[in-house]
């Protein structure tokens, strides 16, 4: 009990410490809960050191956390192996958190498989992303679906994504409105992303205003 309070002390000062901008008493509070076993602690030295610019000390933390099955830790080691090259090792840590439920690396591996021309391992990972809210799963499905000429599918993916406030989701709602003669929705849909900061959107919206008799205006 006495470990576990101690433990719990250290966590409050380190996240509040944290939180004022001292890094250094936040480090040193999380150095002596993770040597007490803490995940949590590890986890964060690894971001701290990270965000200092040490990728060495950030794997080497995320690496103690992962061993005890913190999904983040082990997606963020998935990234430091892809930023060094390592494909393959990335893909395995991605897959440990994915197993876990962690619907970003299941978003990573889609990637990695769409990159590769695996389309159809890439839309099994992006549904499963998807299916836990992954906003950019949910476009790419859509893009996926129009592809092969599922338009209903496409739409639907499209419009989850754009429900959750996604832009890119928004613009590709206006260029498959377009593209299946709607130009109205089209307009509307590139007004959306734009107000979100889309630039394919704002320059789409341009062409229109610069050509009042174009059909994608009315």
């Amino acid at each position: 009990m006495d470990r576990i309070r101690t433990c719990l002390e250290l966590l409050m000062i380190a996240d509040a410490a944290h939180e004022a901008g001292d890094f250094g008493m936040a480090k040193i509070c999380w150095e002596q809960a993770a040597e007490l076993g803490d995940v949590e602690a590890m986890y964060n030295l690894g971001v701290l050191a990270s965000n200092s610019g040490d990728p060495k000390a950030a794997k080497t933390w995320w690496e103690q956390a992962a061993e005890l099955g913190h999904v983040e830790a082990m997606y963020n080691l998935g990234v430091l192996a892809r930023e060094a090259g390592f494909l393959e090792t990335a893909k395995s840590r991605w897959e440990q958190a994915a197993e876990l439920g962690d619907a970003s690396a299941m978003f990573n591996l889609a990637s990695e498989a769409h990159e590769a021309g695996d389309l159809k391992a890439a839309q099994s990972w992006y549904q499963r992303a998807a299916e836990l809210g992954h906003d950019d799963a949910m476009n790419l499905l859509g893009l996926l679906a129009q592809e092969v000429g599922d338009i209903k599918a496409a739409k639907s993916w499209l419009k989850q994504a754009a429900d959750l406030g996604n832009a890119w989701a928004m613009n590709n709602l206006g260029n498959l409105a377009q593209e299946v003669g709607d130009p109205k929705a089209a307009k509307s849909w590139w007004e959306q992303a734009a107000e979100l900061g889309h630039v394919e959107a704002m320059n789409l919206l341009g062409e229109i205003a610069r050509d009042p008799g174009d059909p994608k205006a009315t």
